[in-house]
């Protein structure tokens, strides 16, 4: 009996624990009770498919000791630099604006023409381990939206 009893116990203290994980998951994929996504949401690598012209496209995001943070990235193809793989994209003083990760600084610079192009961005987050970048022009025109997953721990 006294067995029955230790292990009933032990059964509920599992569920109650289990309970309480599949929450905080909850909680974690779509932010903080305040609506506000920190660190942890953006800061990683990150790989996704550009629907425009099917480039496999990779951002690595981290965070800055003042609280912004920074990104670089590649894709394989760049539609706006004649189409080549000959660019690199960096975004400077990303801020967290509500639910989401955005700059007025997002900044593809063609290797193969000494071009740059200047563009705003905005990381959504989706999931805990997807996000939305979207492209627009300086002036609100859209660009692209891209769907990245998280591939890094973090």
């Amino acid at each position: 009996m006294k067995r029955q009893i230790v292990v009933g116990a032990a059964a509920v203290a599992a569920a109650a624990g289990s309970a309480t994980l599949v929450a905080q998951a909850a909680t974690g994929s779509h932010g903080s009770r305040n609506g506000h996504h920190g660190a942890r949401a953006f800061a990683g690598y990150w790989m996704g498919i550009d629907p425009l012209d099917g480039g496999d496209s990779r951002r690595g995001i981290t965070r800055n000791g003042d609280g912004t943070f920074a990104m670089i990235g590649r894709d394989t193809v760049f539609t706006l630099c004649d189409g080549t793989d000959r660019a690199i994209v960096t975004g400077g003083r990303l801020a967290l604006s509500g639910r989401a990760l955005a700059s007025d600084d997002f900044l593809i610079k063609c290797t193969n023409t000494s071009s740059e192009v200047h563009l705003k961005v905005r990381y959504e987050v989706v999931d805990r381990n997807v996000v939305l970048e979207t492209l627009t022009s300086q002036s609100g025109d859209p660009v692209d939206k891209i769907l990245f997953h998280r591939v890094s721990d973090r």
